[in-house]
């Protein structure tokens, strides 16, 4: 339409042709005529100004193409204009779309991850992606909230203003915590975060600290693969505990990565009867031991299979490790191993040879039959020769603890690397120092001490409930 038309529409009904000067009200409503957009009745400035304010400046693009669209549209035979109703009907249908896109990011998200990282799901640089976005989310989570109970499915479960919703209790309690199954509305699936519950105690909050520290030094710096990734921790005020009818084991949550399962649970799978998965496995726990002792400084001294946990793992190739200057290579398997719950920790300069030795020489009952030898730990019968080659492997543990118990300062994993990773079943290709074409970690997992140790007491001494 041209100006001169709308004009037109302009002075219809007036007692006197007017033309109104540019820029002024009157001449906006002339340009809005022109353009079909124009409105019988304004909109007041304080809803104009609230309609502008609830919206950002993508959502005010976004509706400046929507009144372009609009204004290209014919005008209906019947009315050249829009009545303000429509004008703000159209705009509250606008902003709700806006709103709803906002939310189905999570979905854009997760159907990304589905389509691009769920195939290398567990590898580190997916981990840590993972964790970024996990980590957005629980940010409006203050480090003092508190769980408030809610029932999920008949179930007695807990959240935290909807962010993230505790809903599947698993496993049996234990003294220390009890673990639940936690969904984080509009991202990754259902449970992305397995919540550990626990009293709030020196020990405890402790346990807390380390989880932090090894997320960020050593899982997000690359440094290790071998830990289980802590996303957030809360711990609730003792006041507002009570207000929330919580427990004394409910006010202190640790919201960690979830795994796939334990050791233990593992070792219930045909992978008890495949050996060279089995030495593999072995092997990842006997780092992951070193790396916690060396990098992080404490004995874990609680070294049962229900503290190794494993995820699904498809990369193909090596991983490369460095200790005391020696590069060396793991063959990747089905199964990447952490070792967890550090609740019993001690630090290392204040154990003795016995005390630093039994983390390694305690775990490798794990891979062992029962039935076969009387001192395992795996209730199911095991391929014989399986069984034989993991015994073998705990009596070299066994024999490097008995005669290096004396030494000062042994260096117990130096020997491991030295009389059992070169020289103990090196005909299935696990252990190499000749760097293979296929390495999967552009950044060496450091084994050995690198930096001080952090600074985390666990004051067993004095363990009182705060």
């Amino acid at each position: 339409m041209k100006y001169l038309d709308a004009l037109k529409i302009y002075n219809k009904g007036k007692p006197a042709w007017c033309s109104p000067r540019k820029g002024s009200v009157d001449y906006k409503t002339v340009i809005a005529i022109m353009k079909g957009i124009h409105q019988s009745t304004p909109l007041s400035a304080k809803k104009s100004s609230q309609l502008k304010g609830s919206l950002t400046n993508s959502s005010q693009l976004k509706v400046s193409i929507e009144i372009a669209k609009i204004s290209s549209k014919k005008p209906s035979s019947k009315s050249l204009l829009f009545n303000k109703a429509n004008v703000i009907q159209r705009f509250i249908k606008l902003k709700n779309k806006l709103i709803i896109t906002k939310y189905n990011k999570a979905n854009v998200i997760q159907r990304f991850l589905k389509n691009k990282l769920i195939l290398t799901k567990h590898n580190l640089d997916t981990r840590i992606q993972r964790y970024n976005l996990i980590k957005k989310r629980l940010t409006n989570i203050k480090s003092k909230k508190c769980l408030t109970k809610k029932m999920f499915k008949n179930k007695q479960g807990y959240t935290i203003e909807g962010i993230v919703n505790l809903e599947n209790k698993i496993g049996s309690d234990s003294v220390n915590a009890s673990i639940y199954l936690t969904s984080i509305p509009y991202l990754l699936g259902s449970y992305p975060i397995a919540s550990k519950l626990m009293k709030v105690n020196a020990n405890n909050e402790s346990e807390t600290k380390i989880n932090e520290w090894i997320t960020e030094n050593l899982i997000l710096k690359k440094q290790s693969k071998h830990f289980v990734i802590m996303y957030k921790s809360t711990k609730c005020p003792p006041l507002e505990g009570i207000a929330n009818k919580l427990l004394t084991g409910e006010r202190l949550v640790n919201y960690n990565e979830l795994c796939d399962g334990d050791l233990s649970a593992l070792m219930k799978t045909g992978v008890r009867n495949d050996e060279e998965t089995m030495l593999n496995l072995a092997f990842q726990v006997l780092i992951a031991i070193a790396t916690y002792q060396n990098r992080i400084g404490y004995c874990h001294k609680d070294t049962h299979h229900g503290n190794f946990l494993y995820q699904e793992n498809n990369e193909v190739g090596y991983y490369h490790y460095i200790y005391n200057g020696l590069d060396f290579y793991i063959k990747s398997c089905k199964y990447n191993m952490y070792i967890f719950d550090f609740g019993l920790s001690e630090n290392i300069s204040k154990v003795d040879n016995n005390t630093k030795f039994r983390d390694y020489v305690r775990v490798s009952m794990a891979f062992i039959s029962k039935k076969a030898n009387g001192i395992g730990w795996i209730d199911d019968d095991m391929d014989k020769n399986v069984s034989e080659t993991m015994y073998r492997l705990m009596r070299r543990l066994a024999s490097i603890s008995g005669s290096n118990e004396r030494i000062r300062n042994f260096d117990f994993f130096q020997e491991v690397i030295d009389d059992i990773f070169k020289k103990y079943k090196t005909n299935t290709g696990i252990f190499t120092t000749v760097k293979p074409s296929n390495v999967l970690n552009e950044i060496p997992f450091v084994i050995n001490k690198v930096e001080a140790y952090p600074k985390i007491n666990f004051g067993r001494a004095n363990n009182i409930i705060i």
